[in-house]
């Protein structure tokens, strides 16, 4: 039907899921890692001299890309987006993957569009305590502008610790850190979405502030009222997301979006659900090839 390629730093259970799925949908499947390509530019064209697929694909499922330098990262995204400027339809997009890997834009996206995230500062040198009318009262915390999984990230307890926080980078990406809990414990929620629809959601619950699955956090099925479903629809059309997962915390009855990301996992979730979610988002997925 298509030929799909896969993508990824690593291949692990969701490629598996993914190709397996795709195949049920009669697409040929192309595992490819980054890290094994070369490309060659010559005679006005871009070619890939070691996967002869690459120019052939009608999609590409971009999965988990490994941090590494900046030259690194913004050549992967370059593949990606000549790719698309070769009419290959890209799952997310490397416009999509650029809004959400960087945080400060994902945050500036999101007060733009009217949607409610916790206060925060930006700066590209310590001097937040001076510069910043800052709350004494609330705590705060850093965060790297590209990490996932809850890598490097500090809590800001009191105003006295200001003077002696380092960022990665050399830039001050500090977040109020909404502290509300449940059962004595911190927790917040996961939405998957696809096509700009909910497919599912979780609570993740920890005695710590990090509430991560790789943190080791607890997991439970979340319900997802009519509030929560429009806020994340108009997230993901906003993003212009083909899937992703959005993470929110409930604090004084109200919804905050604390990060989207465009290369979400659902292994956590999938063991929460009955349906299949890998065959919904691959289906999803063969629609949009279809347009």
């Amino acid at each position: 039907m298509f030929n799909v390629g896969i993508i990824s730093d690593l291949h692990d259970w969701h490629s598996k899921e993914i190709e397996f799925f795709l195949k049920k949908k009669n697409c040929k499947v192309t595992k490819i890692k980054f890290d094994d390509l070369i490309f060659k530019f010559e005679n006005k064209t871009i070619s890939s001299l070691n996967n002869k697929e690459i120019n052939k694909l009608d999609g590409l499922w971009v999965r988990f890309l490994k941090s590494g330098s900046t030259e690194e990262i913004t050549t992967k995204l370059t593949i990606l987006h000549l790719l698309e400027e070769m009419k290959v339809y890209v799952h997310n997009s490397a416009n999509v993957v650029e809004k959400t890997v960087d945080k400060v834009r994902t945050t500036g996206l999101l007060e733009l569009n009217n949607l409610e995230s916790p206060i925060t500062f930006v700066s590209f040198k310590n001097n937040l305590k001076e510069s910043f009318v800052i709350n004494e009262k609330n705590k705060y915390l850093l965060k790297p502008i590209f990490g996932s999984q809850g890598k490097n990230i500090k809590k800001i307890n009191n105003f006295s610790e200001f003077k002696n926080i380092t960022a990665v980078g050399n830039v001050f990406y500090l977040q109020k850190f909404l502290d509300s809990k449940k059962n004595k414990l911190f927790f917040d929620l996961r939405v998957l979405v696809s096509n700009h629809s909910v497919v599912g959601a979780m609570e993740r619950s920890s005695g710590n502030f990090l509430t991560n699955v790789f943190q080791g956090s607890k997991i439970k099925k979340a319900k997802i009222d009519e509030k929560l479903k429009k806020m994340c629809e108009k997230v993901s059309k906003i993003f212009n997301l083909g899937y992703g997962g959005i993470d929110i915390k409930f604090h004084d009855n109200k919804y905050y979006i604390l990060e989207v990301n465009s290369i979400p996992s659902w292994k956590a979730l999938q063991s929460l659900y009955k349906k299949n979610i890998s065959k919904i988002l691959v289906r999803d997925f063969v629609d949009r090839l279809k347009r």
